[in-house]
Formats: C-alpha cells, sequence, structure tokens
C-alpha cells in the first residue's frame, strides 16, 4: 500500500501489531501530543508512505520528522518494523533532544520507544557552538552516548578550508556524553593544537557545555616562583544545591606550604555571600587569611552588609599571591537605607596594619559611625534644601580618641539677573561638638591633652555668572564668561585647633576643583574662615565637528592673612596662588587635559597635573605627568601643633613630588599589545614597567603579561612576575607563572 502527499501518522507503540491508521493532510497538521511515557505513541510526518503488509513494514520518505518521548527525529527516511518496534534511519539523520542537543548521524538504528540507539557517522552540536564527530557511537534509555573514537572541539571551521584542523580540539579513545548529569567523559584523550598533539591525559571530564555549574576538578595550574619554588595547584569545585558553591584548591609548593585556599558563595533571594580562607605553611610559620563579605536586603528602603578581612602578615599574601602588595586591611559592619532624596548609613569599621612602617596599636577603630543626608525638592523660589548630619567614636590604643557630633544645614537658590547674570545665593551652617583626649599624640599632637569643645561657622555666598556666548556657522560657537564669588564668615584661628582633633582635614590640595568651595579643606575638623572674594574666567570654544577648547583661569583675595593652611598651600597670603584648567580635544580621537597651580608673586610652579589620551584606530596611548612642590604626607610623623604654627615643618615636606607615567596598546587581528611604566623623576628611577602580548579567536586566547615593580614594599627588593595564561572556550584556564 503506497500514498503520495503529505502525511501524518501516530502509532501506539502497545499497538504495533493492529491496524495502521494514515490521514492524508496535505501539508503539516498540529495535533495534541501525548504525555510521554514508556508507552508514549511516535507520530511524524512524511512525504510519502509505504506498507508492507507481510513483512508488517512501514516506510515514511521524504522530509520524515518523528516526534516521541519529547525527542524529534529528522531523516529522509525512516523504516518501522512492527513486529521487533525497530526503527531505523537514514539521509541527513538528525535527532534532537528535549534540552536542545542535536546528534547528526549518517545511519540510526532506534529501539526502546527511540530511548536507545546505535548511530553510524556520529556529529553531535551543543551549546556554546561545541561539537562532537565520531565515528559511531551508542544511546542507551535516552540518558547515555558512547562514543567511539571522538574528537571534540568549540572552535569554528576555516570559512576557506573546512577541512582544516581547528585551532584545538581534544581526541580521544573513546567519550561518554550523559545526558542526564550533563558531563563528558574522554578516555585517552589527546590536545591537538592546529591537529599537532601537545597534550595527553589518560581520562578528562568537563561539564556539558549547557551547564553552567557542575561539581568536579578544575584545570589545574603550575608553574615557579622565588617565594614558593615550582608549586602547582589543584582546584576542585563543588556545587551546595541551586545558589551555593565551593572551590578548595590545594596549593603544593617545593619551598613552602603546603596550603589550602577555598571559597564559598551563596546568592539568596535577599543578598549574597562570599568567603575566601587560606592556610597554610610559609617561612617556618603558619599562615592564614580570611576575606569575607555579605550584603543583604532587609526591604526596598534598607539593606545590612558586612566585610571581615584579615591575614597573619603581608609576607603570606605575597607568597601565595592573594593580596600582593597590601598595607592594610579593612574589616566593617553596616545598615544603611535609601528614600528619595534622603540616605542613612550607621557602621563600624577596623583596620589591621601589615607592613613595618603602620603600628597596629596606632589605627583606629570606628564605631559607631552614623551619616545622614537630605536634600529637598525646589520649593517656590527654586530653592533647595540640604542637610547632612553625622556622628562617629574614634578608639585608638596609642593616638588621640574622638567623639565627633556635627550638624550641616544648608540652603541654595538660583538667581536670573538682568543683562544676562546668572547666579546663586546660598548659606550654610557648619555646626560639631569634639570630645578628645590624647590629643598630644598620634595625628594631633597638641600641645594639650584633652579637650570638649563646640563650633559653630556660618558661611554665606554669593556666586554671580556673567556667560557671553557667541555663535557661528562655520567656527562653531565662543563663550566667555567671568565669574567672581563673595563668601562671608568669621574668622577663624590656627590656636583654636589645638582643641579639635583632625580626623577629615588631613590632605589639602588648592586647585579649580575647590576654588569656589566655602572651605577647601576636605573635611570640617579643619575650617577656613573670614571674608573674601574668589574669581576665574572661563572660556570655552565649540568648533564643528565635536572639536572642543576649554579652561579657566583662578585667583582667590583674602581680606586676612590665613595661618590654617601650611606654607606653599596656596591660600596662606591674602593674594591665593593662581590655579588654572585647560582642556584641549582638536578632534575626537586626541585630547590633553592640564590642571596646574602657580605662585601668585613669582609664577613658580606649585602643582602641575597632565595627561594625554591618544587613540587612532586600533593604537591607543595614554600618558600623564604629576608634580607638587611639597609632600604633605610626611607632616603627620610626631609632627606637634607648636611645630606646625611656628612653620618648624620637617625637610621632608618641601622635597617635591615628580613622577610620569605612559602606556601603550594596540590591536593587530588577533594580536594585542600593551605595555607602560612609572618613573620617579625626583630620584631618577623607575617605580614600575609592565608589558603584556595577548592572542585570541572565537575559541582560544593565550596571554603573556610581565610586571616588574623597583620600589620597596615592606622592606623588600621589589618584585617581578610572569604570567602565561590560556584560555580554551568550554573547557576553562590553565595559567603558569613566574615570579
Amino acid at each position: 500500500m503506497t500514498r503520495n502527499g503529505r502525511f501524518l501518522l501516530l502509532l501506539a507503540s502497545t499497538c504495533l501489531g493492529g491496524p495502521v491508521l494514515a490521514q492524508s493532510v496535505g501539508s503539516l497538521v498540529s495535533s495534541p501530543q501525548p504525555s510521554a511515557g514508556k508507552d508514549a505513541p511516535v507520530s511524524f510526518t512524511a512525504d510519502s508512505l509505504t506498507y508492507e503488509k507481510n513483512a508488517n513494514l512501514i516506510t515514511a520518505s521524504g522530509h520524515v520528522v518523528a516526534i516521541q518521548n519529547g525527542q524529534t527525529l529528522h531523516a529522509d527516511k525512516v523504516t518501522i518494523d512492527r513486529t521487533t518496534n525497530v526503527v531505523t534511519a537514514s539521509g541527513h539523520v538528525v535527532l534532537v533532544q528535549p534540552g536542545g542537543e542535536t546528534v547528526y548521524a549518517d545511519h540510526i538504528v532506534l529501539s526502546n520507544n527511540m530511548k536507545n540507539a546505535v548511530m553510524q557517522g556520529v556529529a553531535a552540536r551543543l551549546q556554546q557552538n561545541a561539537r562532537i564527530i565520531a565515528n559511531g557511537g551508542q544511546r542507551y534509555e535516552g540518558k547515555l552516548d558512547v562514543l567511539a573514537k571522538p574528537v571534540y572541539s568549540a572552535c569554528n571551521l576555516c570559512k576557506d578550508d573546512p577541512r582544516a584542523p581547528p585551532t584545538w580540539a581534544i581526541r580521544a579513545a573513546s567519550a561518554t556524553h550523559d545526558l542526564e548529569h550533563k558531563m563528558i567523559e574522554f578516555r585517552n584523550a589527546t590536545l591537538l593544537m592546529k591537529g599537532v598533539p601537545v597534550f595527553w591525559l589518560p581520562y578528562l571530564s568537563e561539564p556539558d557545555p549547557s551547564v553552567r555549574r557542575k561539581t568536579g576538578l578544575l584545570i589545574p595550574s603550575a608553574g615557579a616562583s622565588s617565594q614558593l619554588g615550582a608549586f602547582a595547584i589543584i582546584p576542585y569545585y563543588i556545587t551546595l544545591g541551586k545558589s551555593a558553591d565551593l572551590t578548595l584548591a590545594p596549593v603544593l609548593a617545593t619551598k613552602q606550604g603546603p596550603a589550602l585556599m577555598g571559597q564559598y558563595r551563596e546568592d539568596f533571594n535577599q543578598g549574597v555571600l562570599d568567603i575566601k580562607a587560606s592556610a597554610g605553611h610559609d617561612r617556618g610559620d603558619f599562615g592564614n587569611s580570611v576575606f569575607a563579605n555579605g550584603s543583604f536586603n532587609i526591604n526596598q528602603y534598607w539593606r545590612s552588609g558586612f566585610s571581615f578581612n584579615r591575614a597573619s602578615n603581608a609576607q603570606y599574601l605575597d607568597d601565595f599571591s592573594i593580596l600582593p602588595n597590601a598595607s592594610y586591611l579593612e574589616s566593617n559592619v553596616y545598615l544603611e537605607g535609601f528614600s528619595s532624596g534622603s540616605y542613612a548609613r550607621l557602621d563600624a569599621e577596623t583596620y589591621q596594619g601589615l607592613v613595618s612602617s603602620i603600628n597596629q596599636s596606632e589605627l583606629p577603630i570606628v564605631g559607631p559611625y552614623g551619616q545622614y543626608h537630605f536634600v529637598s525638592q525646589p520649593d517656590v523660589l527654586g530653592g533647595t534644601l540640604r542637610v547632612d548630619a553625622n556622628a562617629f567614636n574614634v578608639m585608638r590604643n596609642v593616638g588621640t580618641n574622638t567623639r565627633r557630633l556635627t550638624f550641616l544645614p544648608a540652603y541654595s537658590i538660583p538667581l536670573s539677573l538682568p543683562a544676562g547674570l546668572i547666579g546663586t545665593a546660598r548659606v550654610q551652617l557648619v555646626t560639631a561638638y569634639y570630645n578628645a583626649d590624647k590629643l598630644n599624640q598620634q595625628p594631633n599632637y597638641s600641645a594639650i591633652q584633652q579637650a570638649s569643645t563646640i563650633r559653630a561657622e556660618p558661611y554665606g555666598g554669593l556666586m554671580l555668572r556673567w556667560p557671553f556666548l557667541r555663535p557661528t556657522r562655520d567656527w562653531g560657537s565662543q563663550l566667555v564668561e567671568p565669574i567672581a564669588q563673595l563668601v562671608v564668615a568669621p574668622v577663624t584661628g590656627i590656636s583654636e585647633n589645638d582643641k579639635i582633633p583632625n580626623e577629615d582635614s588631613l590632605d589639602l590640595e588648592f586647585s579649580d576643583a575647590n576654588l569656589f568651595d566655602f572651605n577647601r579643606y576636605p573635611g570640617i575638623d579643619r575650617l577656613e574662615g573670614g571674608a573674601r572674594v574668589d574669581y576665574a574666567l572661563h572660556a570655552a570654544w565649540y568648533l564643528p565637528g565635536g572639536a572642543t577648547l576649554d579652561g579657566l583661569i583662578g585667583q582667590s583675595y583674602r581680606f586676612h592673612k590665613d595661618y590654617v593652611y601650611l606654607p606653599a598651600s596656596g591660600l596662606q597670603d591674602n593674594v591665593s596662588d593662581i590655579v588654572s584648567r585647560f582642556v584641549v580635544a582638536p578632534v575626537s580621537w586626541f585630547n590633553i587635559a592640564y590642571r596646574g597651580r602657580f605662585a601668585h608673586q613669582s609664577l613658580g610652579n606649585r602643582m602641575s597635573d597632565l595627561t594625554a589620551n591618544l587613540a587612532i584606530g586600533k593604537v591607543s596611548l595614554s600618558g600623564g605627568y604629576l608634580y607638587t612642590s611639597t609632600n604633605p604626607y610626611t607632616l603627620y610623623d610626631n609632627l606637634t601643633g607648636a611645630q606646625v604654627l611656628n612653620l618648624q615643618l620637617p625637610a621632608t615636606y618641601y622635597t617635591p613630588r615628580q613622577e610620569a607615567v605612559v602606556n601603550a596598546s594596540t590591536q593587530y587581528q588577533n594580536w594585542t599589545f600593551s605595555g607602560g611604566g612609572q618613573r620617579n623623576l625626583q630620584t631618577g628611577k623607575l617605580d614600575e614597567i609592565n608589558a603584556s602580548v595577548g592572542w585570541q579567536n572565537d575559541c582560544f586566547g593565550v596571554n603573556l603579561l610581565f610586571y616588574k615593580r623597583y620600589t620597596s614594599f615592606n622592606l623588600d627588593n621589589g618584585s617581578t612576575t610572569l604570567l602565561v595564561q590560556f584560555n580554551f572556550k568550554t573547557l576553562g584556564n590553565i595559567g603558569f607563572n613566574t615570579l
């Protein structure tokens, strides 16, 4: 019996010996799919159907599509033996699993409701573009594929020569693809690079490319370093449910160790947790480290979190490359809240010193530290109210203990005046209560031992801008904008600073960035008072095509001298230093930014910060230069308040800082190159250099990185790192390094 046309055939496996039900439908017909199970029926469509009653054979030909138990079979020809329940498919055979895994074959014999199969000329396409090609294979219960002489790769074939070997492939004597547990196991496996054998393993397993997380051995790494000698790291990954995992990595080395590193991660419905821990033998002692952090959402407005970071010593972190060159570790616990226009936070912080230059007893413990910030919506006048408040307690075994409560309300209103003048009027009140003891110790070295004081400093300011803008058709737009600001506040003196501990105003750099600030210090423990006028000229030229020239030059005039500021800070005299900023971007691929400060009398250079960036095609160059005439970081080593008052500063304060940095990178086809360095121009010595070379295609990458530090860290003599990394798509990373 033969019928032509498009057919839909539905066969119940329990009735294969009965009559055949066939219906001519002319085109593909949709029908309800029976539930999968042991006796699930098979349905298929085909161009033609032949039934041999004597042999009890059904033959479907032409664009055959058969479906059973969630599996879909495509073939040019399918023969069903109703006596043995065996299905034979040939010609462009494609078998698709419910999960999307696809197997191509020249010939397939299926049985047991299409769950078992014997395949010839197998080619399986997996996720992430991975493929397995084998001479043949067998499938068991629809769950396990056993392949003979397979070749596995995740690389694209060469478009010009598809028969050329891929960048990398794994050739094995046999492979088992566990479709249920998503694992692929190779036996007698050889890694081929462009068809050339480079590495052999008797056994290799990896998760199916569709799996993101799977318990098993990760790719080991090996290398050598001056600290560890020859070493090997063998990581093992463990899944702990759907949202947690654990990685254990033993470290075996000839000079140090053994050591064990581990990382635990877990995602919760309302938060995340990440813990990294390690322990091992290092330089005759037991070393260890813990780095843990977590964040948890309480509701849509509040969340809490913590970080806990501790290590036995810096040498252990350096030797095992856990956290190189770290001078201290910070730990905290916090609670913070968000709402429209406001933010609140309560936390506590501790610090651990790691290097010899940091005395642990001098490090602070901050707790509690509460903050609140509020910004209102504009009122009917367009004005905005801002409120900042905080309270903290700083404790030290050796050094000043500080308790501070602050309240800083501020209000600003925009102004639009005749003749095109625009401006802003603003007021602010800085109030703070201080209670401190051991003021005569670091970092204050005051003349008194303890004090309690209240300070309130009101500020008022009026800033005016007068922009002149000239647009042109051919030359873009030019802007010239004079800016002036009047600030009034009570005069502050340096003598009262003996009673006020300095926790947030240890660093100051006067520049265009804080020219118009009420207080040029970064915090409020040191305040600038008195009346002054700040003025600047801002000019810009916006050219067609996106080219830009922008610059500002400014200065301050104070109606009294203020010795709150240090020498060479640019703010001691009535007339301040001159600050400037220039940005030149003549084309989209090149720009220069400069920020400087010059002495108002001699015009001597007090500060220069220059950066330049160039990007042409795939070539990028960047450079920077920094110069400051003083080094304020040397002030806080046993420097008393009286010494500051009498300007008895150490000679190191007047030692300039001067350094340059340059970096370059480029890309050519699959290659990337980069390098750079930093040089201390004051000493004429290099601080560090680095270089890297990489090659990457669709499935493989290799990187060679070199880094050398010349400066001393924790009394060492610098360090050198050479790292080689290989990345195989779907397999993972292999790294070899030497230090």
